[in-house]
């Protein structure tokens, strides 16, 4: 991990926190973690990345690891911080990827930013909560945050059940899946546990905020995508239901939906390296002036 960039971006008086792997001169890549996760999710798979010519960019949302609180902060303030980082580091243009609570930021940042992003590709991602289905298959804790009136009650509500540092909060609320039991048997991988516990360096408000975030409905076009977009979700993922993907699947035009067997919900992160080598030979197509469709 000798070539690991984890560096600080100061902007408007706070700080967005996020590692720089893979190749310098590669594609670049934005990379947006799942909840509770953080900057460090990907750090595993550097060199994978390095040989695929990829430059992969994973920032800490708001309240994440080393990223400053933003209070009040909205799915679609997220296109804001994005275009900030790449600006900062002289990128113009990127690939997308997002993982599970990653997800709607990433469908967000490519509707919302149509002219910078090559492609996207959705793992695992959750859904538009608005999809009355999309509540379907969570725990009673997961569900109980969601549905409180605002972001302070999520955090209010989540330091008096799982306590300020998020000690008390479940890590799941489904056995984890057999393939990802399989590669944390296999394999040694230290930098995702080193993640999740860096989600909460700065206790459990990052993560309550988010996962209410999560919850609001959709409040931009997903139509609006303008490049490849791929949705792929393990077959044996029993963290967020696949009903997500293939919802996912039917907001955006052209969307192409990814089954994929013997995969559990983090074992598709393997699966990145390959898929975004993928995207980037793909044609960028344009939308139509006025319909936000190809």
């Amino acid at each position: 991990m000798k070539d690991m960039q984890d560096t600080i971006l100061r902007v408007e008086g706070r700080k967005i926190a996020f590692t720089d792997i893979g190749d310098p001169q590669g594609t670049a890549v934005l990379f947006f973690h799942g909840a509770p996760m953080s900057r460090w999710n990907l750090v595993d798979q550097e060199e994978r990345f390095a040989r695929a010519g990829l430059r992969v960019l994973s920032p800490d949302r708001p309240g994440y690891g080393g990223s400053t609180p933003v209070p009040g902060r909205s799915l679609t303030d997220w296109a804001r911080d994005t275009s900030t980082l790449a600006d900062a580091l002289g990128i113009d243009r990127f690939l997308v990827a997002a993982h599970s609570s990653g997800g709607p930021y990433g469908a967000m940042v490519a509707a919302t930013l149509p002219d910078r992003v090559l492609g996207t590709v959705i793992l695992g991602g959750v859904t538009d909560f608005s999809w009355e289905p999309a509540w379907e298959g969570y725990s009673e804790h997961e569900n109980a945050l969601m549905r409180l009136p605002d972001g302070d009650a999520a955090r209010e509500w989540a330091v008096h059940t799982f306590g300020e540092d998020g000690a008390g909060l479940p890590r799941s609320s489904a056995p984890r899946p057999e393939p990802d039991r399989k590669l944390f048997a296999e394999h040694h991988v230290p930098w995702l546990a080193s993640a999740t516990k860096e989600a909460f360096r700065q206790g459990i408000g990052g993560y309550a905020q988010d996962a209410w975030i999560q919850s609001r409905p959709w409040d931009f076009d997903p139509s609006a995508v303008a490049a490849p977009f791929l949705v792929v979700h393990g077959l044996e993922d029993t963290v967020v239901p696949i009903a997500h993907s293939r919802h996912t699947t039917t907001l955006i035009p052209g969307a192409e939906l990814r089954e994929l067997p013997d995969h559990g919900h983090v074992t598709v992160l393997w699966e990145l390296p390959k898929l975004l080598t993928e995207l980037r030979e793909r044609p960028r197509t344009r939308s139509r002036p006025g319909t936000g469709r190809p």
